[in-house]
């Protein structure tokens, strides 16, 4: 966004039940409704669950969310000190142009309750997403592959969310989750499908794509954001020691398979150089068998 030329003066924010019924306004509610009818936002609900959009020295976006099979539209109304002449130009500020997520911006300002949310909830869990090997992509295969990847993230997390629940792309290779109403456990399981929905959607486009993730279960009694934050990023970084870890030990295991191949290998190598007594059927076979016994031990700690 070109903030010097198009400075943020006020955000307004009003919630819609239905198409007209006015359940939350930041400006009252006869001045919302002029709002609505000067910025046209009733002719622009459809069934599009995002609609963005500029008109006159105002940004609108409106937000369609079902909570308990009933549906939402939340309204936020930018006003701006100078005529937007250019509807590109901001026409996504709050949306990210690779993934279709919300950007950072837009989460900033749920963060400082910019933007109201009509949950009344105490309880969400949220999550965090890291790509583990972005740079090793961009290195082997470019940014386009790298942006491509990014991309693919982002859409394995909107296939896996619902409506009223809210996917972010908070910067580079990090993504934020909010799954209201939902508890840790619902979050483990949201986690898993994304995995699979990047494994099978990676395979099309023939990228390694490698993530990790960490949730934390909010009680705004006893939470903060930040707190909030702090604690899946330790979830997170808990998930990624554990890979560490985990192909440390597989290094160790393919050395130690290495070395007793190795071992019988020099063993057979001895009986067939013994021209003397030569090497029989049986002792070609045992060995054979060492060799599967300790190739398929390793397979079924793999797995």
């Amino acid at each position: 966004m070109h903030r010097e030329e198009y400075r943020i003066e006020n955000i307004i924010r009003i919630i819609l039940k239905n198409e007209k019924k006015i359940i939350y306004s930041s400006i009252g509610i006869n001045k919302a409704h002029n709002y609505l009818e000067k910025l046209d936002v009733i002719n622009k609900l459809s069934n599009v669950s995002c609609i963005q959009y500029c008109l006159e020295n105002y940004w609108v976006t409106i937000d369609e969310i079902n909570i308990s099979n009933q549906k939402f539209y939340i309204i936020n109304i930018i006003s701006r000190k100078q005529k937007c002449s250019d509807c590109s130009k901001c026409s996504k500020v709050m949306v990210d142009s690779v993934t279709g997520l919300n950007n950072r911006n837009y989460w900033e300002l749920i963060n400082n309750g910019s933007i109201f949310y009509p949950f009344n909830s105490k309880d969400f869990t949220l999550i965090i997403i890291d790509i583990d090997n972005l740079k090793e992509i961009n290195d082997n295969f470019g940014h386009l592959a790298g942006d491509e990847a990014i991309k693919i993230v982002g859409e394995s997390i909107k296939r896996n969310i619902r409506k009223e629940d809210l996917g972010v792309r908070y910067g580079g290779d990090e993504f934020i989750i909010l799954l209201f109403n939902q508890d840790k456990r619902t979050a483990k399981t949201v986690i898993e499908r994304i995995r699979k929905e990047i494994n099978d959607l990676s395979l099309k486009q023939e990228i390694n794509i490698q993530i990790s993730a960490g949730a934390a279960y909010y009680n705004s009694t006893k939470r903060n954001m930040g707190d909030l934050i702090k604690m899946a990023d330790r979830d997170l970084y808990r998930e990624k020691q554990m890979k560490k870890t985990k192909e440390r030990h597989n290094s160790d295991k393919l050395k130690y398979l290495l070395l007793e191949m190795e071992k019988l290998r020099d063993e057979l190598n001895k009986k067939v150089a013994n021209g003397s007594k030569g090497i029989n059927n049986e002792e070609t076979l045992k060995v054979s068998e060492r060799l599967d016994e300790l190739i398929t031990k390793y397979l079924k700690e793999e797995n």
